[in-house]
């Protein structure tokens, strides 16, 4: 799609009134030229021409209010374009699932809903005089078609033949700039790699070097590219300021050769020329803005398609999120995926798994047994190839999903802290405070307004305050993916002997992943202890009888 489809399918304004305004400042143009190019000839005379100098003052202020309008007009209606696809982006991402989005990858939705949308905010200007200037054009050539039939064909010639060699290039150009920005998300990527996954780059310096290498490999490729895009726009730019030189050049030296044109009018034409070759390159300097516009709109097009995609196959009329339950079951649940990075398949399953209302349990296993996978399929994030996830014996699908959803609260090990608390209306004050005494956080941070003071914390008490939003959020099922790893022995153990017991006497239901095995081992609360291996539950034993 081009910027050009893109604006005119987006734009809420009025496309027929912004041309006609374009127009006009166009018309403005060719006007203040001809009532200067009639001024100069009347003061050739020894004569002054009012009718000149009153053309000249309408025609400027015509100009002005032109430009006013045009300049503001199109900045508001980029903005609102602008604004109203980075919230269409985003509202679609929200509703899209997991492993697809995983697939499109974050570094090309970061680009769509901030970089290319900042390059169509810098083509938005040009494009409003590059319009101007094409008005100006056409009536320019009509005023040189007056004073000279043969320097009009002349130049219609040459800017004709400039412009074919010019659009022929202009695609190859386009092309290097759609591939330069792959490149600059290939190493977006590779930012995120190094911020990411900066402890354990700093702990091994192999890994360190191969992935600085590699960060430079893409690096250079994107550089190249844009090298030689950018070489091809210089050598479009200088082909046009040539083109524009031989117009004047055979105007000058052609047209009095082969007709009976007088000097007088060889001059205005010159004139009226020299005033339209800024113009023109002025035109022509917009092109490559344009086709950096056209290449962000396509991109953000073909962004937006694969989450139409993803959320037309998922969004569907959902039915009332539910706050209590009874049974959970997964019944022959298989799940694969391929990890990107290693081009490797993951496979969990066949799971069998029940979960009754107020059941504690503890899942055990290597790391790669499947252990985060099995809870990201019984948080409905993930959806089975196989085998079926009941809700009180209702399959979960596309239509009760969200339904589902909402009776779980999770920490994943790759969880987010958010600075608000968001889709907790009005916690009270004396439960935050409770749960921050608790958690032992009330000198680290306090809410204030509904935001968190800081956020600046040590990964164990970024944990427990986000297990403090988890409870707030007051939903009957709590999912934990290794939440004690980050914390010291003593809050650890305050956790299995206080926390635990105070959810379970809460009739909260609670699945934790962990390798707290001495814990366990002393632990005095009915629950059940799973194991897993390659993916499949391989033992089930009981923590305590209670």
């Amino acid at each position: 799609m081009s910027f050009f489809q893109l604006v005119r399918r987006e734009m809420q304004g009025s496309l027929t009134r912004l041309a006609v305004m374009s127009g006009l400042g166009g018309v403005s143009n060719a006007a203040i030229l001809a009532a200067i190019n009639a001024g100069a000839q009347s003061a050739g005379n020894g004569e002054v021409s009012v009718s000149a100098a009153t053309l000249f003052v309408v025609a400027l202020l015509l100009f002005i209010k032109t430009q006013h309008y045009i300049l503001i007009a199109t900045t508001v209606e980029i903005e609102a374009i602008i604004h109203k696809l980075r919230v269409r982006l985003m509202d679609e991402v929200r509703h899209s699932e997991l492993l697809p989005l995983d697939a499109i990858g974050r570094a090309a939705i970061v680009a769509a809903i901030t970089k290319e949308t900042t390059t169509l905010t810098q083509a938005t200007n040009m494009v409003a005089f590059a319009g101007q200037g094409v008005v100006l054009v056409f009536f320019v050539g009509i005023y040189i078609a007056y004073l000279s039939l043969l320097a009009f064909a002349v130049s219609v010639v040459v800017i004709c033949v400039a412009g074919v060699i010019f659009h022929i290039k202009s695609r190859q150009v386009a092309a290097g700039t759609r591939e330069a920005a792959e490149w600059d998300n290939h190493l977006f990527d590779r930012l995120i790699d190094l911020l990411d996954g900066f402890k354990e780059v700093r702990l091994n310096r192999s890994r360190s070097d191969d992935l600085f290498d590699d960060v430079v490999e893409v690096s250079r490729k994107a550089a190249n590219i844009k090298i030689r895009s950018q070489s091809e726009s210089y050598k479009q730019l200088v082909f046009s300021q040539s083109a524009m030189y031989l117009l004047l050049a055979s105007v000058v030296f052609m047209v009095p050769a082969f007709s009976d044109t007088k000097g007088g009018s060889i001059t205005q034409v010159t004139t009226a020329l020299m005033f339209v070759v800024g113009v023109c390159m002025g035109i022509v300097q917009t092109i490559p803005i344009l086709q950096a516009a056209d290449v962000a709109s396509d991109n953000i097009e073909r962004l937006e398609a694969k989450l139409r995609a993803i959320v037309g196959e998922t969004q569907v009329e959902s039915l009332e999120p539910r706050s209590r339950f009874d049974k959970i079951e997964m019944r022959d649940v298989v799940f694969s995926y391929m990890d990107k990075s290693s081009e490797a398949v993951f496979r969990v399953g066949p799971l069998n798994f029940t979960l009754h209302s107020g059941d504690i349990v503890f899942i055990s296993g290597g790391n790669g047994s499947g252990k985060s996978t099995f809870l990201k399929l019984l948080a409905g994030l993930y959806e089975p190839d196989s085998g079926e996830l009941l809700l009180d014996g209702v399959r979960v699908d596309d239509t009760n999903r969200d339904a589902y959803r909402a009776l779980i609260a999770a920490i994943f090990v790759d969880y987010h802290l958010f600075q608000r608390l968001y889709g907790i209306a009005d916690p009270g004050p004396g439960e935050i405070n409770r749960l921050l005494t608790q958690f032992r956080l009330t000198d680290k941070t306090r809410l204030t307004g509904g935001e968190f003071s800081t956020l600046d914390l040590s990964g164990g008490q970024r944990k427990r305050l986000a297990l403090i939003v988890s409870l707030l959020e007051k939903r009957p099922i709590l999912l934990l993916d290794e939440w004690t790893a980050d914390q010291d022995p003593d809050f650890r153990r305050k956790f299995y002997d206080e926390l635990l017991p105070e959810l379970k006497q809460a009739g909260e239901t609670v699945v934790v992943i962990t390798h707290d095995d001495r814990y366990l081992a002393e632990l005095d609360l009915p629950a059940r202890k799973l194991r897993m291996d390659e993916g499949r539950f391989v033992g089930q034993d009981s923590v305590a009888s209670g």
